[in-house]
């Protein structure tokens, strides 16, 4: 067969044009007109006051956590199934993560786990909540919205209230999807992006920060900037970090948002296609938002609908035929890095990850693609 991709950048817009106006005035580094444009135009469809670019969405989180506060010693919880980047910058901030299950719908952090592990694991004292076993002060909690689909912010968001827990959405894949007519990443105390090669857009690797508390976005971006207060004598007042997005990376982005709600659009026309050649299928079914949600399936995510670990052998044999499949996030907790920090939950993890994976899910993917991965997929596992 011929092979289809996983999931490629689609560029088609005036990302050669803009990257030729970087070339021609010089302005190629980690500052210039297009960085500063992205961030208006991003921070403008988010109806946000400010967004800080940065060079990654792991740098993203990283700056996102140090400035609600997270610090040497905290405990930030977060799911057990997402994409490790998510995680390591917790050990950045000198934290250890705490992982909780996911719902088994919509692969996002449970509500009910999470509700369950603070009442009954938690204290509260002066306005902070601590991890009873540990005495760790939980600092945040790391929602992700995985594969571009909304977790549901209304009952995380009263809970983590309750308990004066800070709340960072990781929008990673999810840039574009509402959560109840609200877009992720608007909805927490802050929300990061990534513009990865293979995401909604890309600017070919970056990311982007934002929050209603322009406090937050202004030390986010002097973080990035290594803290730099005065550029003629390079005086730093604190610990910074080489985090800024490039001019050249920036154009391409500038490029490929003045696309988003095309591409957005188009990647909904490919779920439902999946849903629609799918729907007689006895084995396998395509994982769709909640109706309280607008998803934007940066990965069309396929289930398995008798878990067992038969289909991480089927989709690596299609795989190996060309075919752009693979497997959903592995739990971050059963990695040797991770094996030594909390899991708290009933084990959903395993069914989870034996009974999903991603389909092919370019911006740019035909309908006659769609078709073939279906016909390849049926055989495997009907």
């Amino acid at each position: 067969m011929k092979s289809i991709p996983n999931c490629i950048p689609h560029i088609t817009g005036n990302e050669i044009k803009y990257l030729k106006e970087c070339i021609d005035t010089k302005w190629i580094s980690s500052v210039g007109p297009f960085v500063d444009r992205l961030e208006e135009e991003f921070a403008k469809y988010h109806n946000m006051p400010a967004a800080t670019a940065v060079s990654s969405g792991t740098a993203a989180i990283h700056l996102g956590l140090l400035a609600i506060g997270v610090k040497q010693g905290d405990l930030v919880l977060c799911p057990s199934i997402t994409f490790i980047g998510m995680v390591n910058p917790i050990k950045y901030c000198g934290a250890d993560p705490l992982f909780l299950d996911i719902d088994p719908d919509t692969l996002n952090l449970s509500p009910e786990c999470l509700n369950e592990f603070l009442t009954n694991e938690t204290i509260s004292q002066n306005n902070e909540t601590f991890y009873k076993k540990t005495g760790q002060r939980i600092a945040a909690l790391i929602v992700v919205h995985l594969y571009g689909t909304p977790a549901e912010m209304d009952t995380i968001s009263d809970i983590s209230n309750q308990y004066k827990i800070p709340v960072l959405e990781d929008a990673a894949e999810s840039l574009g999807a509402k959560y109840k007519g609200k877009l992720v990443g608007t909805i927490g105390d802050v929300g990061c992006f990534s513009f990865n090669g293979n995401k909604v857009i890309t600017t070919g690797g970056g990311g982007m920060i934002i929050s209603r508390n322009i406090k937050t976005t202004k030390l986010c971006k002097h973080l990035s900037t290594q803290a730099k207060i005065d550029n003629f004598e390079f005086v730093h007042d604190a610990i910074g970090f080489n985090y800024r997005l490039s001019n050249i990376c920036a154009a391409v982005g500038v490029a490929q948002i003045e696309h988003l709600n095309e591409y957005i659009e188009k990647k909904r026309k490919h779920a439902f296609y999946y849903q629609d050649l799918f729907n007689e299928s006895k084995a396998i079914e395509i994982v769709i938002s909640r109706n309280n949600c607008f998803g934007t399936y940066w990965m069309i995510i396929a289930r398995n609908k008798i878990a067992d670990d038969s289909t991480i052998n089927k989709i690596r044999a299609l795989s190996e035929k060309g075919l752009g499949v693979r497997p959903i996030w592995y739990p971050i907790h059963k990695l040797p890095p991770y094996q030594m920090y909390e899991y708290y939950g009933n084990n959903k993890f395993e069914m989870i990850y034996q009974s999903n994976f991603c389909l092919p899910s370019s911006v740019g993917l035909t309908q006659n693609e769609i078709e073939t991965t279906v016909g390849f997929v049926r055989n495997a596992f009907e």
